[in-house]
Protein backbone atom coordinates (compact mmCIF):
# COMPACT_ATOMS: atom_id res chain seq x y z
CA UNK A 1 0.00 0.00 0.00
CA UNK A 2 2.62 2.36 0.47
CA UNK A 3 5.46 1.92 -2.23
CA UNK A 4 2.65 0.04 -5.10
CA UNK A 5 1.03 3.03 -5.87
CA UNK A 6 3.29 4.50 -8.41
CA UNK A 7 2.38 2.41 -11.25
CA UNK A 8 4.26 0.96 -14.47
CA UNK A 9 6.10 4.86 -14.67
CA UNK A 10 7.67 4.30 -11.17
CA UNK A 11 9.58 0.78 -12.13
CA UNK A 12 12.15 1.14 -9.05
CA UNK A 13 8.74 1.16 -6.07
CA UNK A 14 7.17 -1.42 -8.03
CA UNK A 15 10.77 -3.68 -8.18
CA UNK A 16 10.96 -3.04 -4.70
CA UNK A 17 7.50 -4.08 -3.76
CA UNK A 18 7.92 -7.62 -5.94
CA UNK A 19 10.91 -8.32 -4.60
CA UNK A 20 9.95 -7.71 -0.74
CA UNK A 21 6.94 -10.24 -1.73
CA UNK A 22 9.08 -12.62 -3.06
CA UNK A 23 11.35 -12.86 -0.26
CA UNK A 24 8.35 -13.03 2.65
CA UNK A 25 7.08 -15.98 0.42
CA UNK A 26 10.23 -17.91 0.69
CA UNK A 27 10.16 -17.29 4.18
CA UNK A 28 6.02 -18.36 4.16
CA UNK A 29 7.47 -21.26 2.36
CA UNK A 30 10.03 -22.26 5.21
CA UNK A 31 7.75 -21.18 8.42
CA UNK A 32 4.17 -22.18 7.42
CA UNK A 33 3.37 -26.09 8.11
CA UNK A 34 1.46 -26.06 4.83
CA UNK A 35 -1.04 -29.08 4.95
CA UNK A 36 -2.81 -30.09 1.53
CA UNK A 37 -6.78 -28.77 2.86
CA UNK A 38 -9.80 -27.10 1.00
CA UNK A 39 -8.32 -23.65 1.73
CA UNK A 40 -4.66 -24.46 0.05
CA UNK A 41 -5.85 -26.17 -3.32
CA UNK A 42 -9.03 -22.80 -3.39
CA UNK A 43 -6.38 -20.56 -2.89
CA UNK A 44 -4.03 -22.63 -5.58
CA UNK A 45 -6.85 -22.50 -8.23
CA UNK A 46 -7.50 -18.79 -7.87
CA UNK A 47 -3.87 -18.35 -8.03
CA UNK A 48 -3.82 -19.83 -10.85
CA UNK A 49 -6.83 -18.44 -12.77
CA UNK A 50 -5.34 -14.98 -12.05
CA UNK A 51 -1.89 -16.43 -14.21
CA UNK A 52 -3.83 -18.74 -16.85
CA UNK A 53 -4.80 -16.46 -19.83
CA UNK A 54 -1.06 -14.74 -20.42
CA UNK A 55 0.38 -18.16 -19.59
CA UNK A 56 -1.35 -19.45 -22.45
CA UNK A 57 -1.11 -15.81 -24.86
CA UNK A 58 3.28 -16.78 -24.40
CA UNK A 59 2.61 -20.53 -26.35
CA UNK A 60 3.87 -20.55 -29.51
CA UNK A 61 1.60 -21.68 -32.11
CA UNK A 62 2.32 -23.02 -35.53
CA UNK A 63 1.97 -20.62 -38.67
CA UNK A 64 -1.61 -22.00 -39.79
CA UNK A 65 -3.13 -20.87 -36.49
CA UNK A 66 -1.77 -17.68 -35.37
CA UNK A 67 -2.03 -16.69 -38.99
CA UNK A 68 -5.88 -17.56 -39.47
CA UNK A 69 -6.22 -15.04 -35.95
CA UNK A 70 -7.91 -11.92 -36.30
CA UNK A 71 -6.60 -8.48 -36.57
CA UNK A 72 -3.06 -10.50 -37.72
CA UNK A 73 -2.90 -9.08 -40.97
CA UNK A 74 -0.46 -6.40 -41.06
CA UNK A 75 1.98 -8.52 -38.48
CA UNK A 76 1.60 -11.28 -41.35
CA UNK A 77 2.65 -8.35 -44.06
CA UNK A 78 5.64 -7.25 -41.79
CA UNK A 79 7.14 -10.84 -41.20
CA UNK A 80 6.64 -11.58 -44.53
CA UNK A 81 9.03 -8.63 -45.52
CA UNK A 82 11.95 -10.25 -43.55
CA UNK A 83 11.07 -13.83 -44.45
CA UNK A 84 9.80 -14.60 -41.06
CA UNK A 85 6.24 -15.11 -42.20
CA UNK A 86 6.50 -19.07 -41.57
CA UNK A 87 7.78 -18.81 -37.85
CA UNK A 88 6.25 -19.88 -34.64
CA UNK A 89 4.33 -17.07 -33.20
CA UNK A 90 2.48 -16.39 -30.03
CA UNK A 91 -1.11 -15.44 -29.37
CA UNK A 92 -0.05 -12.61 -27.82
CA UNK A 93 1.10 -9.97 -30.81
CA UNK A 94 3.68 -8.44 -28.09
CA UNK A 95 5.00 -11.13 -25.95
CA UNK A 96 6.89 -8.62 -24.42
CA UNK A 97 4.09 -6.88 -23.20
CA UNK A 98 2.73 -10.02 -21.99
CA UNK A 99 5.92 -11.61 -19.86
CA UNK A 100 5.46 -7.95 -18.07
CA UNK A 101 1.65 -8.15 -17.44
CA UNK A 102 2.20 -11.85 -16.11
CA UNK A 103 4.97 -10.80 -14.22
CA UNK A 104 2.74 -8.48 -12.65
CA UNK A 105 0.04 -10.22 -11.56
CA UNK A 106 2.66 -12.66 -9.29
CA UNK A 107 2.54 -10.06 -6.61
CA UNK A 108 -1.27 -10.18 -6.17
CA UNK A 109 -1.22 -13.90 -6.66
CA UNK A 110 1.50 -14.40 -3.70
CA UNK A 111 -0.87 -12.21 -1.42
CA UNK A 112 -4.21 -14.19 -2.16
CA UNK A 113 -1.97 -17.12 -1.56
CA UNK A 114 -0.80 -16.14 1.72
CA UNK A 115 -3.81 -14.47 2.83
CA UNK A 116 -5.86 -17.24 1.99
CA UNK A 117 -4.16 -19.84 4.41
CA UNK A 118 -4.15 -17.58 7.34
CA UNK A 119 -5.96 -18.56 10.51
CA UNK A 120 -8.45 -16.28 11.71
CA UNK A 121 -6.03 -14.02 14.47
CA UNK A 122 -3.65 -13.52 11.11
CA UNK A 123 -6.65 -12.19 9.11
CA UNK A 124 -7.88 -10.40 11.70
CA UNK A 125 -4.24 -8.45 11.84
CA UNK A 126 -4.44 -8.10 7.52
CA UNK A 127 -7.65 -5.56 7.78
CA UNK A 128 -6.41 -3.84 10.71
CA UNK A 129 -3.39 -3.18 9.16
CA UNK A 130 -5.68 -2.30 5.76
CA UNK A 131 -6.91 0.39 7.73
CA UNK A 132 -4.35 1.24 9.75
CA UNK A 133 -1.92 2.11 6.38
CA UNK A 134 -5.25 4.10 4.84
CA UNK A 135 -5.41 6.64 7.90
CA UNK A 136 -1.66 7.60 7.84
CA UNK A 137 -2.04 7.73 4.13
CA UNK A 138 -5.13 10.25 4.72
CA UNK A 139 -2.79 12.08 6.81
CA UNK A 140 0.15 12.21 4.43
CA UNK A 141 -2.74 13.29 2.06
CA UNK A 142 -4.29 16.09 3.92
CA UNK A 143 -0.25 17.62 4.44
CA UNK A 144 -0.10 16.92 0.25
CA UNK A 145 -2.78 19.35 0.26
CA UNK A 146 -1.36 22.25 2.58
CA UNK A 147 1.74 22.00 0.98
CA UNK A 148 0.78 22.40 -2.62
CA UNK A 149 2.08 21.01 -5.79
CA UNK A 150 5.68 21.75 -4.73
CA UNK A 151 5.01 20.44 -1.53
CA UNK A 152 7.70 17.56 -0.25
CA UNK A 153 5.46 15.02 0.43
CA UNK A 154 4.44 14.46 -3.51
CA UNK A 155 5.98 11.44 -4.30
CA UNK A 156 4.36 11.70 -7.54
CA UNK A 157 4.42 14.90 -9.04
CA UNK A 158 2.03 14.14 -12.34
CA UNK A 159 -0.68 14.16 -10.52
CA UNK A 160 -0.08 16.42 -8.05
CA UNK A 161 -2.66 19.56 -6.48
CA UNK A 162 -5.14 16.52 -5.19
CA UNK A 163 -5.26 14.33 -2.06
CA UNK A 164 -3.19 11.25 -3.17
CA UNK A 165 -1.75 9.86 -0.02
CA UNK A 166 0.57 7.20 -1.56
CA UNK A 167 -0.70 6.49 -4.77
CA UNK A 168 0.09 8.52 -8.10
CA UNK A 169 -3.36 8.55 -8.90
CA UNK A 170 -5.92 10.59 -7.20
CA UNK A 171 -8.72 7.77 -8.36
CA UNK A 172 -6.27 5.02 -6.50
CA UNK A 173 -6.25 6.91 -3.59
CA UNK A 174 -10.02 7.48 -3.19
CA UNK A 175 -10.56 3.50 -3.28
CA UNK A 176 -7.80 3.14 -0.57
CA UNK A 177 -9.76 5.53 1.19
CA UNK A 178 -12.96 3.70 0.69
CA UNK A 179 -10.94 0.17 1.49
CA UNK A 180 -9.16 1.81 4.58
CA UNK A 181 -13.03 3.01 5.55
CA UNK A 182 -14.28 -0.50 6.30
CA UNK A 183 -11.66 -1.88 7.54
CA UNK A 184 -11.16 0.44 10.23
CA UNK A 185 -15.06 -0.58 11.11
CA UNK A 186 -14.99 -4.38 10.58
CA UNK A 187 -11.25 -3.73 13.10
CA UNK A 188 -13.70 -1.81 15.66
CA UNK A 189 -16.30 -3.89 15.31
CA UNK A 190 -13.81 -7.30 15.35
CA UNK A 191 -12.35 -5.90 18.88
CA UNK A 192 -15.70 -5.60 20.55
CA UNK A 193 -16.51 -9.40 19.30
CA UNK A 194 -13.22 -10.52 20.52
CA UNK A 195 -13.34 -8.13 24.36
CA UNK A 196 -16.70 -9.93 24.64
CA UNK A 197 -18.86 -6.05 24.54
CA UNK A 198 -21.97 -7.44 23.08
CA UNK A 199 -23.63 -4.25 23.81
CA UNK A 200 -21.56 -1.28 23.40
CA UNK A 201 -21.35 2.23 24.48
CA UNK A 202 -21.10 5.34 22.86
CA UNK A 203 -17.44 5.69 22.68
CA UNK A 204 -17.19 2.56 19.95
CA UNK A 205 -19.42 4.49 17.72
CA UNK A 206 -18.16 7.73 18.01
CA UNK A 207 -15.01 6.26 16.70
CA UNK A 208 -16.55 4.36 13.94
CA UNK A 209 -18.26 7.66 13.15
CA UNK A 210 -15.14 9.96 13.11
CA UNK A 211 -13.09 7.50 11.01
CA UNK A 212 -15.98 7.67 8.16
CA UNK A 213 -16.14 11.43 8.44
CA UNK A 214 -12.54 11.72 8.09
CA UNK A 215 -12.10 9.29 5.38
CA UNK A 216 -15.07 10.14 3.73
CA UNK A 217 -13.55 14.18 3.57
CA UNK A 218 -10.48 12.74 2.38
CA UNK A 219 -12.34 10.59 -0.75
CA UNK A 220 -13.90 13.90 -1.94
CA UNK A 221 -10.34 15.65 -1.38
CA UNK A 222 -9.01 13.44 -3.95
CA UNK A 223 -11.44 15.04 -6.29
CA UNK A 224 -12.29 11.41 -7.62
CA UNK A 225 -15.72 11.59 -9.55
CA UNK A 226 -16.44 8.20 -9.32
CA UNK A 227 -14.88 7.34 -5.80
CA UNK A 228 -17.01 10.36 -4.58
CA UNK A 229 -20.27 8.55 -6.13
CA UNK A 230 -18.99 4.98 -4.68
CA UNK A 231 -19.10 6.83 -0.90
CA UNK A 232 -22.71 4.91 -0.40
CA UNK A 233 -20.99 1.72 -1.26
CA UNK A 234 -18.82 1.94 1.51
CA UNK A 235 -21.31 3.73 4.17
CA UNK A 236 -23.37 0.43 3.73
CA UNK A 237 -20.54 -1.83 4.17
CA UNK A 238 -19.89 -0.35 7.42
CA UNK A 239 -23.54 -0.03 8.56
CA UNK A 240 -23.41 -3.79 7.36
CA UNK A 241 -20.35 -4.72 9.93
CA UNK A 242 -20.85 -2.67 12.75
CA UNK A 243 -25.15 -2.96 12.87
CA UNK A 244 -24.36 -4.39 16.45
CA UNK A 245 -23.60 -0.85 17.14
CA UNK A 246 -26.40 0.92 16.63
CA UNK A 247 -28.88 -0.70 18.73
CA UNK A 248 -28.18 2.44 20.98
CA UNK A 249 -30.86 4.62 22.69
CA UNK A 250 -31.88 6.99 20.33
CA UNK A 251 -30.41 10.04 22.38
CA UNK A 252 -27.01 8.36 21.03
CA UNK A 253 -27.62 8.03 18.11
CA UNK A 254 -28.76 12.17 17.95
CA UNK A 255 -25.58 12.66 19.04
CA UNK A 256 -23.97 10.95 16.60
CA UNK A 257 -25.28 12.51 13.96
CA UNK A 258 -24.49 16.15 15.06
CA UNK A 259 -20.99 14.83 15.57
CA UNK A 260 -20.85 13.40 12.35
CA UNK A 261 -22.16 16.75 10.81
CA UNK A 262 -20.07 18.93 13.11
CA UNK A 263 -16.86 17.34 11.84
CA UNK A 264 -18.06 17.49 8.36
CA UNK A 265 -18.46 21.41 8.92
CA UNK A 266 -15.01 21.45 10.22
CA UNK A 267 -13.22 20.03 7.10
CA UNK A 268 -15.26 22.90 5.32
CA UNK A 269 -13.88 25.54 7.25
CA UNK A 270 -10.49 24.39 6.94
CA UNK A 271 -10.91 23.74 2.66
CA UNK A 272 -12.52 27.15 3.04
CA UNK A 273 -9.39 29.12 3.15
CA UNK A 274 -7.42 27.16 0.43
CA UNK A 275 -8.75 28.85 -2.81
CA UNK A 276 -6.52 26.99 -5.54
CA UNK A 277 -7.71 23.48 -4.06
CA UNK A 278 -11.39 24.35 -3.65
CA UNK A 279 -10.98 25.30 -7.30
CA UNK A 280 -9.41 22.40 -8.65
CA UNK A 281 -11.48 20.06 -6.86
CA UNK A 282 -14.73 22.05 -8.35
CA UNK A 283 -13.60 21.92 -11.72
CA UNK A 284 -13.08 18.46 -11.76
CA UNK A 285 -16.88 18.31 -10.76
CA UNK A 286 -18.08 19.73 -14.46
CA UNK A 287 -17.15 16.77 -16.73
CA UNK A 288 -15.46 19.61 -19.33
CA UNK A 289 -12.96 18.27 -21.57
CA UNK A 290 -14.02 14.30 -20.36
CA UNK A 291 -11.80 12.28 -22.71
CA UNK A 292 -13.46 8.82 -21.62
CA UNK A 293 -16.42 8.55 -24.21
CA UNK A 294 -13.90 9.24 -27.39
CA UNK A 295 -11.51 6.45 -26.15
CA UNK A 296 -13.75 4.14 -25.32
CA UNK A 297 -15.22 4.20 -28.97
CA UNK A 298 -12.13 3.44 -30.16
CA UNK A 299 -11.71 0.76 -27.34
CA UNK A 300 -14.41 -0.78 -28.41
CA UNK A 301 -13.47 -0.85 -32.31
CA UNK A 302 -9.69 -2.33 -31.36
CA UNK A 303 -11.75 -5.09 -29.10
CA UNK A 304 -13.50 -5.93 -32.00
CA UNK A 305 -10.96 -6.04 -34.32
CA UNK A 306 -9.35 -8.86 -31.91
CA UNK A 307 -12.17 -10.77 -31.58
CA UNK A 308 -12.85 -13.24 -29.71
CA UNK A 309 -8.97 -14.13 -28.77
CA UNK A 310 -7.71 -10.66 -27.87
CA UNK A 311 -4.66 -9.01 -28.84
CA UNK A 312 -2.32 -10.05 -25.82
CA UNK A 313 -2.47 -9.28 -22.29
CA UNK A 314 -0.11 -6.11 -22.10
CA UNK A 315 -0.70 -5.33 -25.83
CA UNK A 316 -3.27 -2.21 -25.36
CA UNK A 317 -1.08 0.75 -26.06
CA UNK A 318 -0.02 -0.31 -29.30
CA UNK A 319 -3.13 -1.35 -29.98
CA UNK A 320 -4.86 1.42 -29.46
CA UNK A 321 -2.59 3.51 -31.21
CA UNK A 322 -3.07 1.69 -34.32
CA UNK A 323 -7.03 2.17 -34.41
CA UNK A 324 -7.21 5.93 -33.09
CA UNK A 325 -8.78 8.18 -34.99
CA UNK A 326 -6.71 11.03 -36.42
CA UNK A 327 -8.98 13.30 -35.06
CA UNK A 328 -9.15 12.54 -31.72
CA UNK A 329 -5.27 12.04 -31.27
CA UNK A 330 -3.96 14.04 -27.72
CA UNK A 331 -0.61 15.78 -27.06
CA UNK A 332 -1.18 13.31 -23.75
CA UNK A 333 -0.42 9.50 -24.42
CA UNK A 334 -3.59 7.34 -23.73
CA UNK A 335 -2.31 4.60 -21.16
CA UNK A 336 -5.39 2.92 -20.74
CA UNK A 337 -9.15 2.28 -21.94
CA UNK A 338 -9.83 4.06 -18.55
CA UNK A 339 -12.48 1.08 -18.30
CA UNK A 340 -10.84 -2.43 -17.40
CA UNK A 341 -13.89 -4.47 -19.09
CA UNK A 342 -12.95 -3.23 -22.37
CA UNK A 343 -9.60 -3.22 -22.02
CA UNK A 344 -9.92 -6.94 -21.08
CA UNK A 345 -11.92 -7.74 -24.07
CA UNK A 346 -8.77 -5.97 -25.95
CA UNK A 347 -6.20 -8.07 -24.97
CA UNK A 348 -7.97 -11.09 -23.73
CA UNK A 349 -10.86 -11.57 -25.61
CA UNK A 350 -13.56 -13.99 -24.67
CA UNK A 351 -11.08 -16.30 -23.05
CA UNK A 352 -10.50 -13.27 -20.70
CA UNK A 353 -13.71 -12.79 -19.75
CA UNK A 354 -14.51 -17.00 -19.05
CA UNK A 355 -11.48 -16.68 -16.29
CA UNK A 356 -13.06 -13.44 -15.10
CA UNK A 357 -16.73 -14.91 -14.73
CA UNK A 358 -15.21 -18.64 -12.95
CA UNK A 359 -13.14 -16.13 -10.69
CA UNK A 360 -16.42 -13.81 -9.44
CA UNK A 361 -18.24 -17.20 -9.43
CA UNK A 362 -16.08 -18.90 -6.99
CA UNK A 363 -16.05 -15.61 -4.44
CA UNK A 364 -19.18 -15.26 -4.72
CA UNK A 365 -20.35 -18.31 -3.34
CA UNK A 366 -17.34 -18.04 -0.90
CA UNK A 367 -18.81 -15.07 0.20
CA UNK A 368 -22.21 -16.24 0.76
CA UNK A 369 -21.20 -19.11 2.45
CA UNK A 370 -18.93 -17.14 4.82
CA UNK A 371 -21.80 -14.37 5.30
CA UNK A 372 -24.19 -17.18 6.01
CA UNK A 373 -22.35 -19.60 8.45
CA UNK A 374 -19.23 -17.76 9.61
CA UNK A 375 -18.60 -16.47 13.03
CA UNK A 376 -19.03 -12.52 13.94
CA UNK A 377 -15.80 -12.45 13.06
CA UNK A 378 -15.39 -13.88 9.71
CA UNK A 379 -19.15 -12.29 8.49
CA UNK A 380 -17.07 -8.94 8.84
CA UNK A 381 -13.89 -9.75 7.24
CA UNK A 382 -16.55 -11.55 4.84
CA UNK A 383 -17.97 -7.94 4.90
CA UNK A 384 -15.02 -6.20 4.17
CA UNK A 385 -13.84 -8.45 1.34
CA UNK A 386 -16.77 -8.20 -0.58
CA UNK A 387 -16.93 -4.57 -0.22
CA UNK A 388 -13.69 -4.03 -1.03
CA UNK A 389 -14.18 -6.23 -4.90
CA UNK A 390 -17.48 -4.31 -5.76
CA UNK A 391 -15.37 -1.08 -4.88
CA UNK A 392 -13.22 -2.14 -7.30
CA UNK A 393 -15.31 -3.86 -9.64
CA UNK A 394 -17.56 -0.40 -10.05
CA UNK A 395 -14.58 1.38 -10.09
CA UNK A 396 -13.25 -0.19 -13.37
CA UNK A 397 -15.88 0.87 -15.58
CA UNK A 398 -14.28 4.50 -15.91
CA UNK A 399 -10.73 3.46 -14.60
CA UNK A 400 -8.14 0.71 -13.72
CA UNK A 401 -7.99 0.57 -10.51
CA UNK A 402 -6.35 -2.94 -10.79
CA UNK A 403 -3.61 -1.75 -12.49
CA UNK A 404 -2.29 -0.36 -9.49
CA UNK A 405 -0.11 -2.72 -7.66
CA UNK A 406 -1.22 -1.29 -4.05
CA UNK A 407 -5.29 -1.92 -5.20
CA UNK A 408 -4.55 -5.60 -7.02
CA UNK A 409 -3.09 -6.40 -3.34
CA UNK A 410 -5.88 -5.43 -2.16
CA UNK A 411 -7.95 -6.98 -3.90
CA UNK A 412 -6.19 -10.30 -3.63
CA UNK A 413 -6.00 -9.92 0.18
CA UNK A 414 -9.72 -9.63 0.16
CA UNK A 415 -10.51 -12.48 -2.24
CA UNK A 416 -7.68 -14.45 -0.04
CA UNK A 417 -10.19 -13.94 3.71
CA UNK A 418 -12.85 -15.46 1.42
CA UNK A 419 -10.66 -18.88 1.23
CA UNK A 420 -11.90 -21.57 3.66
CA UNK A 421 -9.81 -21.86 6.61
CA UNK A 422 -8.09 -24.47 6.98
CA UNK A 423 -4.57 -24.62 9.35
CA UNK A 424 -3.00 -21.21 10.28
CA UNK A 425 0.73 -20.75 10.48
CA UNK A 426 1.22 -21.87 13.84
CA UNK A 427 -0.52 -25.22 12.49
CA UNK A 428 -3.25 -24.46 14.70
CA UNK A 429 -6.93 -25.62 13.28
CA UNK A 430 -9.62 -22.83 13.11
CA UNK A 431 -11.49 -23.82 10.34
CA UNK A 432 -15.50 -23.44 11.43
CA UNK A 433 -15.98 -26.74 9.07
CA UNK A 434 -14.43 -29.07 10.78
Amino acid sequence: MILGGGGSPAPLAELAVQLILCALFCLWLIWSPLELSRGLIMALSLCGLMLLVPLLQLVPLPPPVWQALPGREPERAALALVGESDSWRALSMAPARTLSSLLALVPPALVLLITGTLGASGRSMVVRTIAAVSFIAIMVGAMQTAGGESGPLQFYPRDAGYLNGFQANHNSSADVLLIGMVAYAVAVQDWLEHTGRRRTGQFPAMVVLSCVAILSAGVVLTASRTGTALLPVAWLAVYAATRRMWRAPSRKLIFAGILLVAMLAAAGLLMRGNNAVVSSLLARYTFQGEMRPRIWADSLHAAQTYFPVGAGMGTFQPVFMAVERLELVHPALTNRAHNDYLELAIEAGVPGFLVLAAFVAILVRLAARQLRDASPQLRGQAIFAAATLTIVALHSQVDYPLRSIALACLAAASAGLLVPQGRGPQGADVSHEN
